[in-house]
């Protein structure tokens, strides 16, 4: 009885320290050409941490996959179906985002019928490490469009 209540602890303390490190963190930029706006999400993994990308595999061996939600959409703009995922690594029977510099793309086509204009998305994932996996998170952005030129908004 000791041992599970040690163990509890033990795993109560990780979250912890999970919750207050940024396991991911999130920049966004976006770039309208013609009748396309593309929105480019581009995220960090924090060292000694992975995340599992969306795939069959993972979704197979029963993995929590990172997923990308687009909650708001502008008058005017009409989100493609697919985003466009960065390249995983495979590792331990999984695909897995590591590191720095990973991409997501998704593209709108038309253009915002008023300006400023809020998109809003949320990026889910689970973090992971060599001993366990942790509670799944939630990563929230807003982007606003001004003016339908090239933005860059801050590091979430």
């Amino acid at each position: 009885m000791m041992k599970k209540g040690m163990l509890s602890l033990a795993l109560c303390f990780a979250s912890a320290l999970l919750i207050g490190q940024e396991v991911i963190t999130i920049k966004t930029y976006t770039q309208q050409k013609a009748d396309t706006l593309e929105l480019r999400l581009m995220f960090d993994v924090a060292p000694g941490m992975h995340v599992y990308a969306p795939s069959s595999l993972n979704q197979s061996q029963g993995y929590i996959i990172m997923k990308l939600d687009i909650d708001s959409i502008p008058e005017g703009l009409v989100l493609f179906p697919d985003h466009q995922w960065p390249e995983p690594v495979l590792t331990g029977g999984g695909e897995v985002y590591t590191g720095e510099g990973h991409t997501i793309i998704c593209r709108f086509t038309g253009k915002a019928k008023r300006t400023p204009a809020l998109i809003k998305g949320v990026l889910y994932f689970q973090a992971c490490n060599d001993e366990m996996c942790f509670p799944p998170q939630e990563k929230t952005f807003t982007i606003t469009l001004q003016k339908l030129s090239g933005k860059k908004s801050k590091k979430l």
